[in-house]
């Protein structure tokens, strides 16, 4: 009797609707964001990993920042916007937003305007490239970043730029927009694992960030 209970839970476990209704309430606020905003004035585009399993230069961009970096490329090319590249990382020979850089000018034939790479958290990304916008200007920008970190991303950054217009924005949605359920939510999928991580990694973030945030600053940014 025990086994067919095992079974049960995991076939819940493993069902696309137990990740569908929590990844909508993460990214359901950002879809009604355009590209047709008026007087942003920057893109900024948020660093996400870098990684070696890769045929071409490495270290290079993971996945999760590919999504990020080609969608600012596709932003500049509609809005001819300046782009900022923001993170550090932890590899030693080169940050992330360096490599971000490379791939946005050589593969996407993006232009680069400004360079921060000494943040390694996202709200280090706020922090640090706060000076450079305000010293620029700049009071309306395109946070690029993916969907589902929108929701703690655009905390922590109009936390810390009460004085700039922040408009968040991603490529694709990992919910449906509309949140209509078909047959196909309700068949167990090995994919599931992987969104009920996205989630749950950020709602952790999420209870984390609110309940225990430094007000501690500091950190440097490099104008190229």
């Amino acid at each position: 009797m025990s086994c067919w209970w095992m079974l049960a839970l995991l076939w819940l476990f493993f069902l696309p609707i137990t990740y569908a209704i929590p990844l909508y309430w993460l990214e359901k606020e950002y879809w009604q964001n355009s590209l047709d905003e008026e007087d942003v004035e920057a893109i900024v585009i948020l660093g996400a990993g870098l990684t070696h399993s890769t045929t071409l230069p490495k270290p290079n961009v993971n996945l999760s920042l590919l999504e990020r970096i080609r969608f600012g490329a596709f932003l500049q090319r509609k809005t001819n916007l300046p782009i900022l590249v923001t993170g550090g990382g932890k590899n030693n020979s080169v940050s992330e937003a360096e490599v971000m850089k490379r791939v946005l000018e050589e593969e996407f034939l993006a232009t680069v305007s400004f360079v921060e790479s000494k943040s390694n958290t996202t709200l280090e990304n706020a922090k640090f490239i706060y000076p450079l916008l305000k010293e620029n200007g700049i009071k309306k920008i395109f946070l690029v970043s993916n969907s589902w970190h929108l929701k703690r991303a655009t905390y922590l950054f109009e936390k810390e730029m009460k004085d700039i217009k922040i408009i968040p924005i991603a490529d694709f949605a990992y919910a449906e927009k509309t949140l209509l359920w078909d047959r196909g939510d309700f068949i167990p999928s090995l994919a599931t694992p992987y969104y009920q991580h996205r989630f749950y990694s950020e709602l952790f973030r999420i209870v984390w960030m609110k309940l225990f945030l430094s007000k501690n600053s500091g950190g440097g940014v490099v104008k190229k």
